[in-house]
């Protein structure tokens, strides 16, 4: 017999009670969840994980193959772009992905587009803010070209 008289909604309820943000939940509130699960026999479906230090540590989690965690994403896009306009916005967007840490996300994207298109999955035309990314577009994330549009990467970025 159960020492709590808490039922499996009310776990839930109690992660939510004093929720900060997004992904953020008070360590005590998800250690009374994660005891509660246990005194009514279920698992528990929310745990704590800890976050990697370093992108490089996050990557490893990613299970990245290592010639895209080794692309040279200067060669990769430099491949892709048939006008100097092209080159220049190309250049200008990786220096903004790099001031923010984010080529592993590149890459990440590029070989997710990869296992899409080898494993013939579908996927939008493009949404949101991730239609101002140029970079995002010769990687074939999504099938709006924003410097046809004159869309401005700022807003992505942001």
């Amino acid at each position: 017999m159960p020492a709590t008289t808490l039922v499996e909604n009310d776990l839930v309820e109690l992660l939510y009670q004093d929720k900060k943000g997004p992904l953020t939940i008070n360590d005590n509130f998800l250690d009374s969840y994660v005891n509660g699960c246990h005194d009514l026999g279920l698992p528990p479906v929310f745990f704590k994980q800890a976050l990697p230090e370093t992108p490089s540590e996050a990557m490893k989690q990613w299970g990245l193959p290592i010639q895209y965690a080794e692309l040279d994403l200067d060669v990769f896009f430099a491949s892709k772009i048939t006008s100097m306009n092209e080159a220049i916005r190309v250049a200008d967007e990786l220096v903004l992905f790099r001031e923010r840490g984010l080529e592993p996300m590149l890459r990440f994207m590029i070989y997710m587009v990869q296992v899409m298109k080898d494993n013939h999955i579908v996927w939008g035309v493009g949404r949101g803010s991730s239609v101002s990314s140029f970079l995002l577009f010769l990687v074939g994330l999504h099938q709006i070209n924003p410097i046809k549009y004159n869309l401005d990467i700022k807003e992505f970025i942001r």
